[in-house]
């Protein structure tokens, strides 16, 4: 009775999994969404939907306004103004009650075509100015921006470089975590018919109990392994929606197998060292840095610059004034401004390039050794991977005959469970290690082709700190 409880309830696990198995693998027909992705349809999606991207493409515009403004110092700088002031009372108010006549007439007459007091007054302004010498302080200012402009480009392209790795990783992730999970249950299917026939075989006298409480044990312990290839499935596949900006609850449906190699992973990037986007953005850094000091010694210099200022006023009796009611007044000027004195803080703002300077030049010795690390692990890695590819093709088919002899032996009465048992443990390992190798050859590979363009990977940057 107790067996046949046990059996029961392993028949209903059994068919809760090709359940959830095929939830996973079969579009539904609810609320969520449901995705048909190709790896090239899944690097797409997230290359327009990444706030990574984004957040880069921010950076390429903030940089693109900054040298909007480094050039606007060259050219001229031209304002309107326009105001009226409504004049409520003022001191000279008494002036208008002089009479007209008499020995006070003219002095009357006078002080009221004067603007004082008036009750309206409008001014209109026209400013323009230009700067004729700065000490090289503008160009410098659009060396500085150009670089930084530069430096931003580079960000992005690494940054959809990165996305790119990332999704094409956690794809992979995805469709091995699949084949994983059909890998144990497989390995499940096959421990239940062996405890089955050793079940039977005790029951009728010709297997001993320990045969049958081994081959038990050994199903029992196939449970927890299909339940972690379960979860560890579910987590692959939220970390690529997550990527891809999809819903948690979205189903995913991943038609490009592992095995299948990609043509944009086809031709492995340039990998030297004065390639490699960190190391040109350090170089980047360093024509900022030069600018930067460049700026700083540019106050040692006269300032000189021009403006001319056209600015009309019209004091009329009524609210708005008349064409004869305009004055004009109209000013130009040279302005020169010389450092005489400014307590140090010419040199101090130097000596604060200069640093950056110093700075950014061991950055880009660092940049160099992280880059040609960073190549050289890289590289290590893909050729480790084409060595477990090659070594793991024969394993999985050797182990799998292994196995089918095993079987057979075992059905003939000529080998134990635990024979049986080591050859199916043998064959699932074997079969493990044939997907996590073209998994990591497949991985190895797209990194390679995106190198000269991704960032450096941490491990490489911390062993130069």
């Amino acid at each position: 009775m107790q067996i046949l409880t046990v059996r029961s309830f392993l028949i209903a696990f059994g068919l809760a999994l090709l359940g959830a198995s095929a939830s996973w693998a079969q579009p539904s027909g609810g609320a969520n969404g449901v995705h048909v992705l190709s790896l090239d349809n899944a690097i797409n999606t997230a290359l327009g939907r990444g706030e990574e991207i984004t957040l880069a493409e921010g950076e390429v515009h903030a940089a693109e306004g900054s040298e909007t403004v480094a050039m606007s110092g060259m050219l001229p700088q031209i304002s309107a103004t326009g105001n009226y002031t409504l004049t409520i009372k003022s001191q000279y108010s008494g002036l208008s009650s002089i009479p007209d006549t008499g020995a006070g007439a003219t002095l009357a007459a006078l002080f009221k075509n004067l603007p004082f007091g008036k009750k309206n007054q409008w001014t209109l302004g026209l400013s323009a100015s230009e700067n004729i010498f700065t000490g090289g302080r503008l160009i410098a200012m659009q060396d500085a921006a150009k670089a930084r402009k530069q430096s931003a480009d580079i960000d992005l392209t690494a940054a959809q470089a990165q996305l790119v790795l990332n999704v094409t990783q956690s794809y992979y992730d995805a469709v091995l975590a699949d084949t994983i999970v059909k890998i144990s249950r497989d390995a499940f299917d096959q421990a239940q018919k062996v405890y089955e026939l050793t079940n039977l075989a005790y029951k009728v006298g010709e297997k001993a109990e320990f045969d049958a409480l081994t081959a038990k044990v050994s199903r029992d312990n196939q449970i927890p392994v299909v339940l972690q290839s379960e979860d560890s499935r579910a987590q692959a596949y939220y970390r690529l929606k997550q990527l891809l900006n999809f819903s948690l609850d979205d189903s995913l449906q991943l038609i490009t197998p592992i095995v299948d190699s990609q043509a944009r992973f086809a031709m492995m990037s340039d990998t030297s060292t004065e390639r490699r986007s960190i190391v040109i953005q350090a170089g980047l850094n360093i024509d900022a840095s030069n600018a930067q000091i460049r700026i700083a010694e540019s106050a040692h210099w006269p300032q000189i610059s021009i403006s001319s200022t056209y600015a009309p006023v019209a004091y009329p009796d009524n609210f708005f004034p008349n064409w004869n009611d305009w004055y004009t007044n109209w000013t130009a000027a040279l302005n020169v401004s010389i450092p005489i004195y400014t307590g140090g803080n010419i040199s101090g703002n130097v000596d604060i390039a200069e640093a950056g300077l110093e700075q950014a030049s061991a950055r880009m010795e660092q940049a160099r050794e992280a880059a040609a690390m960073d190549s050289r692990v890289s590289l290590d890695a893909l050729h480790s991977a084409e060595a477990n590819l090659r070594s793991t093709a024969s394993t999985t088919s050797e182990a799998k005959r292994a196995y089918d002899i095993a079987s057979v032996r075992f059905q003939q009465g000529i080998s134990t469970e635990v024979e049986l048992n080591d050859s199916r443990i043998q064959e699932e390992q074997a079969r493990a290690n044939s997907a996590h190798a073209v998994r990591n050859y497949q991985v190895a590979r797209a990194k390679l082709s995106l190198l000269k363009d991704l960032p450096v990977s941490p491990a490489a940057l911390s062993s130069n700190n």
